[in-house]
């Protein structure tokens, strides 16, 4: 097989066999394809983040290299969320982090093969509303769980398991077997997030988890902040402490929780926030901008144009 065949990443075969083989020399810590580089899109990021009003977070000790391409057709329990929290502009997914945290909890309700488990599922989970500084930690979820109470109610139904405190998460995708740019680009930067993170103080409040499938892979690698609820895209290790620098204050600074309609940070990278309409983001991000960068474009067409113009004789004139 040539060199240029095998390296290609969307033969199935090939990654059917790099996927159940991370020891192999052109597989990264995920298992997954790795290509040489990691062009940045050109697309617009603003306006490109899902509309929701609430996030569920089910964490999960199962590391991305072991999940599916789509989890929810393994996932009775991710399924049946989904539409409970649909009428509520809600959304839900998987989460991981090596260092355990929250999805210790659910340990004992997992197993190594996958979500094929003879008894029901039940994690425990992190909620995030629009409006809301923090999240709120939640011991257990299960398909019993009353999802009107907990996404529309000012308190939890259920009892939170301690609240953070001005803590602020990241999310970053890295669902290889979805795409292999997530699991490349984006388990690069959940190193670098980390290794960052390890050089704050220790009283420092930050939680950094491996996160499913959200929409938007040619945006590789995809940063989700929250409770703030903003999405970054074409996020590169480089970028890391920069970002970091934004949601990190100093232990003895309380955490600025910026409004819905607070500009937003590091702009060249924002796709989106919680709670506001497509429409809204981009606007937002249009206001954001110095004026001279505004695009002042009329799309009226009963609008005439005026446009200024020097004859051969050297006057100046206007014309329509």
């Amino acid at each position: 097989m040539r060199l240029a065949q095998a390296i290609q990443p969307r033969s199935s075969a090939l990654y059917r066999f790099r996927f159940s083989s991370p020891q192999i020399s052109l597989s990264n810590r995920k298992g997954v394809c790795t290509r040489p580089d990691h062009p940045i899109s050109p697309d617009p990021l603003h306006g490109t983040t899902p509309e929701h009003d609430a996030w569920l977070v089910l964490h999960t000790t199962r590391p991305p290299s072991t999940w599916p391409p789509r989890i929810e057709a393994s996932s009775p329990l991710l399924r049946e969320l989904k539409r409970k929290l649909t009428p509520f502009k809600g959304t839900v997914t998987f989460a991981y982090s090596p260092e355990g945290g929250k999805a210790q909890a659910t340990r004992d309700t997992e197993t190594d093969f996958g979500w094929d488990e003879a008894g029901p599922e039940a994690y425990a989970a992190t909620l995030y509303r629009a409006g809301s500084s923090e999240g709120v930690d939640l011991p257990r979820v299960d398909a019993s769980t009353d999802v009107r109470s907990l996404v529309s109610s000012a308190a939890p139904a259920s009892p939170p398991a301690a609240p953070p405190n001005d803590e602020v998460h990241f999310y970053v995708c890295t669902h290889g077997s979805r795409d292999c740019r997530c699991g490349d680009v984006g388990a690069d930067v959940a190193d670098t997030l980390r290794e960052e993170v390890a050089k704050l103080p220790s009283s420092s409040r930050v939680r950094i988890s491996e996160v499913a499938h959200v929409g938007g892979h040619v945006w590789a690698a995809n940063v989700l902040v929250y409770p703030f609820g903003d999405w970054f895209g074409n996020v590169r290790p480089r970028d890391v402490p920069s970002l970091l620098s934004l949601f990190t204050p100093p232990a003895s600074s309380p955490l600025d929780y910026p409004s819905l309609t607070s500009h937003p940070l590091f702009r060249a990278h924002w796709r989106g926030r919680m709670g506001l309409s497509k429409d809204q983001q981009a606007k937002l991000y249009s206001d954001s901008l110095p004026k001279e960068e505004r695009a002042e474009v009329s799309t009226d067409s009963s609008q005439s144009l005026s446009l200024p113009f020097t004859t051969w004789d050297d006057q100046k004139i206007m014309v329509d």
